[in-house]
């Protein structure tokens, strides 16, 4: 599996004594989708919260050999970083202001992560500005980067962990749980079994009762179908 890497530069002018640093990250389209994708696993009322699903994986696995619970505990305490309600940082803390004035408070990139996730993507959180403390929106999707690539992480190193004591017997799943499509396709293919038209401003139960009075088409078969 091939994973996905970033960039940080860093220049220094010895003469001047001038530092500065650049990150490469993601488009930002690209990252509030995967963001979207994500945020269930962050949020203690969803039941894919990381808590509840590894929880559920302990269950399972409450009398498997020691070594693969020991995994199961390495990815539990993996998440925990993550979580908002854990005041640990996840790689960083950082002070921000003009050349010529004091810099701000310390901020940790979780605090930073979230003000973007909620201030900036999701919500209008009009108070973010004074916990971040002169960060602006770059800093905020910087830190955003950190967070929802290492929840991807996170994520499908859990499933993986699920696919594997699936495959050992423990879970007993059925096999569509793993198979189910859940991305939508970007065109939509269907099948028209029934079809029938009326003047604009015909009542619903009138274009109901045409539609019970039409023969499905023979070619229809067990295809996705619709009636119209």
């Amino acid at each position: 599996m091939a994973w996905a890497q970033g960039t940080i530069q860093v220049t220094f002018e010895a003469e001047s004594g001038k530092a500065a640093m650049s990150w490469d990250l993601p488009d930002e389209e690209a990252l509030d989708s995967l963001a979207a994708r994500c945020r269930p696993f962050l949020l203690n009322g969803d039941p894919v919260y990381h808590a509840k699903v590894t929880n559920a994986l302990g269950f399972f696995i409450q009398n498997a050999p020691d070594a693969l619970r020991q995994d199961h505990q390495k990815i539990r305490e993996g998440w925990w970083p993550l979580d908002p309600g854990d005041r640990r940082t996840i790689g960083y803390e950082s002070r921000a202001g003009l050349v010529t004035e004091a810099l701000g408070e310390l901020v940790t990139d979780k605090e930073l992560a979230y003000a973007w996730l909620y201030g900036d993507l999701v919500h209008a959180d009009d108070g973010a500005e004074g916990r971040v403390h002169g960060h602006d929106i770059d800093a905020r999707f910087q830190a955003g980067t950190f967070l929802i690539a290492n929840v991807a992480f996170r994520t499908i190193g859990t499933l993986n962990f699920l696919r594997h004591v699936q495959r050992d017997g423990y879970t007993g799943l059925e096999e569509s749980v793993f198979t189910e499509r859940v991305i939508a396709r970007p065109r939509r293919n269907l099948t028209l079994a029934k079809f029938a038209t009326a003047p604009v401003g015909t009542p619903m139960a009138a274009l109901e009762a045409l539609l019970d009075g039409v023969t499905a088409h023979p070619d229809a078969g067990d295809s996705d179908a619709e009636a119209t």
